[in-house]
């Protein structure tokens, strides 16, 4: 399978899981990371999707799958043990244009959810294009052991700097030539050791006397 990698905002958006047990569970709970509007379809359903209804994080059907569910839909997972339903709302999905995901059954999968690291705002995803999860969640494990702190805090700072340097009319290339100074300068080295004092030096080379972390109200 070849996969177009992408981050895709969901927040606010409309989303269908279909299925009530544990693996629904999962799905629902990646699919509330990321802000969405979910509604759950199933007959029955464990006790952990139960109390997300219950705390209002989500809204539950108990009943069996209709086509009319995928209506206004943004994105679908199929989590259930009837392989003839998942075929049935394969080709359901299709027709809407709602992207699918059956878990486990990559030959009717719009998208594949790849094994994820967060630090803050930094997500890398790492994916096998739906061959094998197991090793995906090796690399994804192999990798988070080399995520630095630093990278998450110099998100934070790049994020306050990016606004303010916008907001005075730097054009796009301008902002990318300094923050390619910043981290050739090794910012995440002053930002790993909490050296502000050096963090604002670099800033002061690198962009400009003016810019500081007090200057752009950043405290890591």
């Amino acid at each position: 399978m070849k996969v177009y990698p992408v981050a895709l905002n969901i927040a606010d958006r409309r989303c269908l899981v279909i299925g009530g047990g544990p693996i629904a569970a999962r799905k629902i709970e990646s699919l509330l990371g990321g802000g969405a509007v979910i509604t759950v379809v199933s007959p029955e359903m464990v006790e952990e999707i139960l109390t997300m209804e219950v705390n209002g994080d989500i809204r539950t059907e108990r009943r069996c799958y209709r086509r009319d569910d995928l209506d206004g839909v943004l994105l679908a997972y199929a989590a259930t043990d009837d392989d003839s339903l998942h075929e049935q709302i394969h080709r359901d999905a299709r027709d809407a244009g709602v992207l699918l995901n059956v878990v486990d059954r990559p030959q009717w999968c719009d998208f594949i959810v790849p094994s994820i690291a967060r630090r803050g705002d930094l997500v890398v995803a790492v994916s096998t294009s739906g061959q094998s999860p197991a090793m995906a969640r090796r690399v994804r494990l192999d990798i988070e052991r080399d995520l630095d702190p630093a990278y998450e805090q110099a998100i934070s700072l790049f994020a306050k700097l990016r606004q303010v340097l916008v907001d005075l009319g730097w054009e796009y290339d301008r902002r990318k030539e300094a923050f390619e100074k910043l981290l050739e300068a090794d910012l995440l080295g002053a930002l790993g050791s909490s050296d502000l004092g050096q963090v604002d030096r670099i800033l002061e080379r690198c962009v400009g006397a003016s810019f500081s972390c007090s200057s752009l109200d950043w405290d890591e």
